[in-house]
């Protein structure tokens, strides 16, 4: 070897051990910070998550920092230069301009921090004059914005292209989701109460995924619901690993305790709903699992708008864990949830978990209770 190329080399291994002992400084922690800002997104406040990206110029960790200033660019990009344009998937001019409606409409109202300030007016008008425009509908201009809001006139014309659809609301949104490919899968889902049988429907490629995907850029995304008629759980397969923990808790224990508590408390709140089925995950994860969805649990935990079900339920789900372990009102210290044994914390989650239930058993019309 030549005694320039083993200079070039030993330059570039030096270089190479310099950023990974230089790059595990503040590394937890500046991740940790890094995804509480992200997780605002999530919950439709990138308002706030500007502000906070406004005082955090930059972290120390270097590598924490190159992916932060990345992705301050392209939240820049989307939201206040709008100089981003939108990538469709799906190969239909139709779909593809409705999904563009509707990221418009997600781009303007996430900036907006009230629920109370957020309107869906200008969405419904904007797909009104698509549809008419585009002669969609024999509908007249009268009687299709009478009946836009419904989502009937619009989920036909989606349908009638050879696509799936789903409306959702959620934190003051609204939401489409679009996919054209599926599979389904049956399961048996043991919960405390019972085993349920269940059919999921695994979508395999959106083409337009919820406004969390749009304003977190895929960091988070809705991984499923479930319709209790059916017993029908809906699943985003590309966020899951089929084999592992989280797919088997997370997802299929989770939401198929909200099609059983659907059917039998037909009054509860989409909090109470997010609270039970989070405690449901805290009974079975193992160590593989549980420190990293406390963690997550407590990034996104937030108890000003009980509107607001996921951070909400979080918020409360953290309160009580904290009440029964640490004697405190809400620890969010992960380094002290970590010193926690597994087995404590199933029983802590279990312990809430028949809490919630005998509040139920006594009246299966209550709204509220947490």
């Amino acid at each position: 070897m030549k005694k320039k190329t083993r200079n070039i080399l030993l330059i570039i291994i030096s270089i190479l051990v310099a950023l990974f002992f230089y790059g595990s400084h503040n590394f937890g922690n500046d991740r940790q910070s890094f995804r509480e800002i992200v997780s605002l997104t999530g919950v439709g406040d990138v308002s706030t998550a500007f502000i906070k990206m406004e005082e955090r110029k930059s972290f120390s960790n270097p590598i924490v920092n190159i992916i932060y200033q990345r992705w301050k660019k392209k939240m820049d990009a989307r939201f206040i230069s709008k100089e981003e344009v939108f990538v469709n998937t799906s190969g239909n001019d139709i779909i593809n301009d409705i999904s563009n409606i509707y990221r418009e409409y997600w781009r303007v109202e996430l900036l907006k921090p009230k629920l109370e300030n957020r309107t869906d007016s200008t969405l419904y008008n904007n797909i009104a004059d698509y549809i008419l425009s585009k002669k969609l509908t024999n509908l007249s201009k009268d009687r299709l914005l009478k009946n836009i809001k419904d989502d009937s006139v619009l989920k036909e014309i989606i349908e009638k292209e050879g696509f799936k659809v789903e409306f959702k609301f959620r934190n003051g949104f609204q939401e489409i989701f679009i996919w054209n490919k599926e599979s389904t899968k049956k399961y048996e889902v043991i919960l405390p109460k019972d085993t349920v049988k269940t059919t999921v429907v695994f979508i395999e490629g959106y083409h337009i995924n919820g406004y969390d995907e749009f304003a977190t850029f895929g960091d988070s995304q809705v991984g499923g619901w479930a319709i209790k008629e059916s017993a029908t759980l809906y699943c985003n397969k590309g966020t899951y690993d089929l084999n592992s923990e989280t797919f088997e808790v997370s997802y299929l224990k989770h939401e198929s305790l909200h099609f059983t508590d659907l059917n039998n408390y037909p009054n509860i709140s989409s909090s109470d709903l997010e609270y039970r089925s989070k405690v449901i995950e805290l009974m079975y994860c193992t160590e593989g699992t549980i420190y990293d969805r406390i963690s997550e649990f407590v990034s996104v935990a937030n108890k000003a708008d009980r509107e607001n079900s996921h951070p909400y339920a979080n918020y409360i789900l953290i309160q009580n864990l904290s009440k029964l372990i640490f004697n405190s009102d809400f620890n969010s210290d992960i380094n002290q949830w970590k010193k926690v044994s597994v087995d404590k914390i199933n029983k802590a989650a279990s312990s809430l978990y028949e809490s919630s239930e005998n509040l139920l058993r006594k009246d299966n019309s209550l709204n509220e209770i947490i």
